[in-house]
């Protein structure tokens, strides 16, 4: 083990207690946060991460979530593997299986398409890339350097994309 003064003030106080000299006092300070009337007050964070954080049992069913794949449908759907499987059979008994599933992907392409589209006007909405490089080995120096795109261009082309993208969008969600 390696060297620490903290543990060398331990060694030291132990050899202090057992040959019965009197030990070094240290006051240990800690912080309580504000209470309420009910106990501790909650962080924000904390609850935030109650309902991030996938949880010891599953919510519909009661059984220990402990499989890899409970932590996928959790993530997608809330409950384990097991009740996702439940769920699915009983789906295809009733004979809505199809249907449901064709819905996820439609959902699942709207999805994709929105996140496009916010990608696109972010870019269309920005300007030329600059970058800043550390050139020079013995005198630091800092060289800018701009492409020079054509902006009038690029915005046109991003309208263009967000318009067809748009009719793609009413497309699926009229179905």
């Amino acid at each position: 083990m390696g060297y620490s003064k903290e543990a060398e003030r331990q060694n030291k106080a132990l050899g202090d207690i057992i040959s019965g000299r009197e030990t070094e006092k240290r006051v240990m300070v800690g912080y309580k946060g504000k209470e309420k009337e009910d106990g501790d007050i909650i962080p924000n964070m904390t609850k935030l991460m109650k309902d991030v954080r996938m949880p010891w049992f599953c919510p519909d069913c009661k059984v220990l979530m402990k499989k890899k794949l409970d932590d996928k449908m959790w993530r997608l759907f809330g409950h384990c593997f097991d009740c996702q499987i439940t769920m699915e059979n009983k789906l295809r008994i009733e004979g809505n299986y199809e249907g449901w599933a064709k819905e996820k992907i439609k959902q699942n392409k709207i999805s994709f398409l929105k996140d496009q589209m916010q990608a696109i006007s972010e870019w269309r909405d920005s300007n030329a890339p600059e970058w800043y490089n550390n050139v020079g080995v013995n005198t630091p120096q800092l060289e800018k350097e701009k492409w020079d795109i054509d902006m009038v261009k690029v915005k046109e082309e991003a309208t263009e994309a967000l318009e067809k993208y748009e009719e793609v969008l009413k497309q699926l969600e009229s179905k």
